[in-house]
């Protein structure tokens, strides 16, 4: 059976992570995505870091195909052109105004192809104050004030993940769907624009409606302490989490599990406000309990009491879980000649077009025969266009 959006093709001139990452979610959907990269190299994450084959380029690139293309050359142009009138969607997570320079903005573009819908993924937008400046996950998470509830200020480092990469790449996925549906009404397609900045913010909507409301300027343990959430480290320095939230049965819940009964009625802590206002003097006296077992027993007791807990699990360990087993999460790419990848499933599911299993990251330029061919190029021009470096 096939994906969803089976039959709709996607140019992607994306490189390092949100462009890529965005149009892989719509490959993982059924989409036919021809990632179109320059010939010199292709995205920079083919050889980051260690060089040659490695995962930071598997991750956001299976599924999809690879057409090696000069844009800054008339006729690298005029190919891209011919791709254009046969595709559904064009994503690019260029610097503002590098699309017009070479003549593929949606204005552009447009004009050769009515229904095209574009998408571009930037740091801050195509205007404004800053539409000069260049822009990377970090900038996204600095000024969309993400790195202010993960980071200790007393040690300012940052931390985690690419959050502003991956989220503007899911919300450009999303905007790619809506103009999709709104082309199906109107049978013209638009331009999308996604922000690394606008995509944190989103992500932090609740924090960041409270700090517009009443002034409160959230930090990193903020939410910890509104949402009462614990992480303790066990007898055997393993780590779980615990997450009360507000039904009282979860707190009665957790201190029959550490037979402490009489701390249910503890008037510091025995109504979820006084939780709150003494939540530090509550995490440093149950961080005692949780030093005199290993993680088995508290998870455990924890299950026995219906307290919603967690291993606090590191990557390694994740995999290894048997719900997360059961759930397939971890999936095995096969490639000729190469070793296995294995990587993280697509994690929607659909009832009657679920997700075929996809195809391993393409090599550069793997697929120029075929689709310069579909396009009317024959050997000797291909040819020539290699000889030329068009592709």
């Amino acid at each position: 059976m096939k994906g969803c959006l089976d039959g709709i093709r996607v140019l992607e001139l994306g490189n390092f992570i949100s462009g890529p990452y965005g149009a892989m979610l719509l490959a993982d959907m059924g989409a036919e995505v021809i990632k179109v990269e320059n010939p010199k190299g292709g995205d920079p994450f083919r050889g980051w870091d260690f060089g040659g084959d490695q995962p930071n380029f598997w991750a956001y690139n299976r599924g999809k195909k690879s057409v090696t293309l000069n844009l800054q050359t008339a006729e690298g142009k005029e190919v891209f052109y011919d791709l254009v009138k046969k595709a559904d969607v064009v994503m690019d997570n260029y610097r503002p105004g590098v699309t017009k320079k070479l003549g593929i903005d949606f204005e552009s573009l447009r004009k050769i192809n009515e229904g095209i819908v574009c998408c571009s993924i930037t740091g801050t937008g195509p205007t404004g104050p800053y539409v000069k400046r260049p822009a990377y996950d970090t900038v996204g998470q600095g000024m969309g004030g993400m790195m202010s509830v993960l980071m200790d200020p007393q040690n300012p480092k940052p931390v985690g993940p690419a959050y502003a990469d991956c989220l503007s790449g899911m919300f450009s996925a999303l905007g790619v769907l809506g103009a999709l549906m709104a082309r199906n009404r109107t049978g013209k397609g638009q331009q999308v624009d996604a922000t690394m900045v606008g995509s944190i913010l989103a992500f932090l909507n609740a924090p960041a409606t409270e700090t517009l409301a009443h002034g409160r300027v959230p930090g990193p343990y903020t939410r910890p302490r509104q949402s009462q959430t614990y992480a303790f480290a066990c007898a055997d320095g393993a780590m779980l989490a615990i997450h009360l939230s507000s039904p009282q049965k979860f707190w009665e819940g957790l201190c029959k599990s550490v037979e402490h009964p009489e701390l249910i009625e503890d008037p510091r802590f025995n109504t979820r406000p006084n939780r709150r206002t003494n939540y530090d003097e509550l995490n440093k006296t149950f961080a005692v309990f949780f030093k005199e077992q290993p993680r088995s027993v508290w998870i455990e007791r924890l299950e026995a009491n219906d307290v919603p807990h967690t291993p606090v699990y590191n990557l390694k360990e994740v995999f290894d879980d048997p719900q997360v087993k059961h759930m397939g999460m971890q999936i095995a790419i096969e490639r000729k000649e190469k070793p296995t990848i294995r990587t993280v499933k697509f994690p929607l599911s659909h009832s009657d077009t679920p997700s075929a299993h996809p195809s391993p990251p393409p090599e550069l330029g793997e697929n120029n025969d075929e689709f310069l061919k579909s396009l009317g190029y024959d050997e000797a021009k291909i040819a020539e266009f290699k000889e030329k470096g068009i592709i």
